[in-house]
């Protein structure tokens, strides 16, 4: 064999090894997602009248775009270190349960939960193990204007309700608080809640 043709077959064999270990590392890690849940202090609501009464605006409704679609907010210092993360969601309103009518034209909630791209993949930084509202279930949520002006989701996971179980993540979240305050906000609205 020329030492032309060995040069080729060499040259070939290492492009398809680089070809290969570009794809795996392209397809099995930068595409790869990793939840990720850190601690935060906010001001948590252990009743439903307690959550309904400090809420800005109650809504019934439904997120328009699925979660990978939606406007990130973040801010990152120049060293890398992470400021905030938030996740920028429209929600087409069914209903209003309390608050101007108003602002529900074209809303958009913040919800404490964001993703971005690392190269070690995707990092889905959840805040107090919140979880995203899914497209097209539907959800009694509650805010409040943080310091923007924007409304946010308060109380964490126990801030949003998925009331047609449509949500399997919704769930993931119950804890004996969120569990007790939906139980008596069925009391509270039993006909919007059925």
């Amino acid at each position: 064999m020329s030492l032309k043709k060995k040069s080729t077959i060499i040259s070939l064999v290492l492009a398809a090894l680089i070809l290969a270990a570009a794809s795996y590392y392209y397809f099995a890690i930068y595409n790869s997602v990793h939840a990720v849940s850190v601690a935060a202090s906010y001001k948590g609501y252990p009743t439903a009248q307690a959550l309904f009464s400090d809420a800005e605006l109650v809504v019934i409704g439904s997120p328009i775009k699925d979660f990978e679609d939606r406007e990130v907010l973040l801010k990152e210092h120049s060293n890398g270190v992470l400021v905030y993360i938030v996740t920028s969601t429209e929600i087409k309103v069914e209903k209003v349960l309390k608050g101007p009518e108003g602002d529900v034209i074209n809303l958009k909630v913040i919800e404490p939960i964001g993703e971005r791209q690392t190269l070690k993949g995707k990092e889905r930084i959840a805040i107090e193990g919140y979880t995203a509202m899914k497209k097209g279930s539907k959800y009694l949520i509650f805010l409040s204007k943080n310091t923007f002006g924007q409304y946010s989701v308060i109380n964490m996971q126990a801030g949003k309700f998925n009331i047609d179980n449509t949500d399997p993540d919704d769930p993931s979240g119950i804890t004996s608080i969120k569990q007790r305050i939906f139980t008596e906000l069925k009391t509270k609205f039993p006909e919007e809640l059925k």
